[in-house]
């Protein structure tokens, strides 16, 4: 194991003293202060109740973005796009699909394939990239070369790239598989001389299924953009390809995470790149493709970029939505085992902490303001996270429970009311969560019945998700961090489910 520095440790270490010295101090200060505490879970309250609203706004314009994109006939406006010297013409634009792909199903794979096909955009333009594990090559090698031979002729290329097992330096992880495959694709466009830079490519996990009018849309904005190569693009990932299949809890989940990079799209200064996103093959090459040693590659795909470009590097909303499984096993707690372990491998992006900070201090160009909001907002992300939940459940009893003498005062009296009150306000965002929930509802599968009174029902479940599938894996994630217990990549499983 590689030897870290002092200062790498103690940005490991922060995170998780932070949530715990946030969670750990109102128990000790109820038994000293209890106004003080319960003073402060009111001002929280308020705070919460600002934040729920401001965040229920930005989901219902998100909403509104999507389904006014989903709409506009793109490869129309395409044809319609002015000569520009300086510009290429769509017909110059290449796409690279890139799937992912660990011990998957073929049912899976094959759903997901079958979505480009279904693209309005010119197959010919589009070339498929099937990136598999050496260490899954018993299945990989026979499911890809039947995906290879039943889409044969249906793209500009059908390619297979298989990523050795134990290269020294990487993790066992996606970014590892998809740096592989972005260097055999390097060598590939070289020997068919491509321009580079009228390549985009994008990086999806093996169940994404993407819009008809994706391919489209993302050229469009590919060409308008004043600086394509300095930009990520990022479509919306809607977890509902088995969304009826997929137990309560984990709709509610599977909603809430489509809902949350809903909320982030609509504020495009804070976008980070998340699940499947897209960038410009020349900008693949001048980052070194992805990052091979961390867990979540997708969100420090947008550090190693604004790093490497000095800050001159952006995400794209892309609201035309790419489609994706809910968590779904073989049986109900197996589901709910696999749920949490995906939720912790998302709150383990705070790893790329240690990494910002070093690279913030190095460089110098960049605005020490753009650095720094950028980096509060990383860590008070993750603050919250792990910590908002309980101490809305929690930490406004403690005065009340271990507070000598707190319990008579008018304070305490009132304290219950008040935070009923505020917190009842937030509800008010979980019934726009429930509304856009049932408008996103794909058509039920055969042996499904449409029951649009249960999904809304689901929601009552927020409570539990918050604190058992949100607070707890990312207090759980950053104090693995924090000991030194490093994560490794797991790979949520998908299941078919045999109707």
């Amino acid at each position: 194991m590689i030897k870290k520095s002092f200062s790498y440790r103690f940005w490991e270490i922060f995170p998780g003293a932070l949530t715990w010295t946030a969670l750990l101090l109102p128990l000790i200060l109820s038994f000293f202060l209890p106004a003080g505490v319960a003073i402060f879970i009111i001002l929280f309250d308020l705070y919460w109740l600002y934040k729920s609203t401001i965040m229920g706004a930005h989901l219902i314009s998100g909403y509104n973005f999507m389904k006014h994109e989903k709409r506009i006939h793109w490869l129309d406006r395409l044809k319609e796009l002015p000569k520009d010297q300086y510009k290429p013409s769509w017909h110059d634009i290449y796409h690279v699909y890139m799937l992912a792909t660990y011990r998957e199903d073929i049912e899976i794979l094959r759903a997901s394939i079958q979505s480009a096909v279904d693209s309005d955009f010119p197959l010919k333009q589009i070339i498929l990239v099937l990136a598999i594990e050496e260490r899954d090559k018993e299945n990989a090698r026979q499911i890809s070369q039947i995906l290879k031979k039943e889409f044969d002729g249906k793209f500009y290329d059908f390619i297979i790239t298989e990523h050795p097992d134990d290269i020294a330096g990487e993790l066992k992880a996606k970014g590892a598989n998809l740096r592989w495959a972005g260097k055999k694709l390097e060598k590939y466009l070289k020997e068919k001389k491509f321009d580079f830079s009228k390549v985009i490519v994008t990086a999806a996990d093996a169940d994404t299924r993407v819009h008809p009018k994706y391919f489209s849309c993302l050229t469009y904005k590919f060409l308008l953009e004043p600086d394509p190569l300095h930009c990520s693009f990022q479509p919306i990932p809607i977890y509902a390809n088995n969304i009826w299949e997929a137990p309560a809890l984990c709709r509610v989940i599977a909603f809430s995470s489509s809902f949350w990079q809903m909320i982030e799209a609509t504020r495009p200064w804070r976008l980070i790149n998340f699940a499947t996103h897209a960038m410009s093959m020349q900008t693949l090459v001048e980052i070194d493709f992805w990052e091979t040693s961390c867990v979540n590659e997708d969100s420090r795909q947008f550090w190693r970029g604004y790093f490497k470009f000095q800050g001159d590097h952006k995400v794209v909303p892309v609201f035309v939505p790419v489609y994706m499984d809910a968590v779904l096993s073989d049986n109900f707690w197996l589901t709910l085992k696999n749920q949490y372990k995906q939720k912790q491998r998302w709150a383990y992006g705070i790893e790329h902490l240690p990494y910002i900070m070093k690279s913030a201090i190095k460089d110098k160009t960049i605005s020490f303001w753009d650095k720094a909001v950028k980096i509060y907002r990383l860590i008070e992300g993750n603050f919250s996270w792990a910590t908002a939940s309980f101490f809305i459940a929690f930490v406004g009893w403690l005065p009340l429970w271990f507070g000598p003498g707190f319990r008579s005062t008018v304070l305490a009296m009132n304290l219950p009311f008040l935070a009923r009150i505020l917190l009842a306000l937030t509800w008010i965002g979980l019934l726009i969560s429930a509304t856009i929930s049932i408008l996103l509802l794909p058509t039920p599968p055969p042996g499904y019945k449409k029951n649009t009174l249960k999904m809304i029902a689901q929601w009552i479940l927020i409570p539990i998700v918050a604190i058992f599938f949100s607070s707890i894996p990312a207090i759980d994630a950053q104090t693995h961090l924090m000991l030194g217990k490093y994560l490794g990549f797991w790979t949520t499983p998908k299941t078919v489910k045999k109707q």
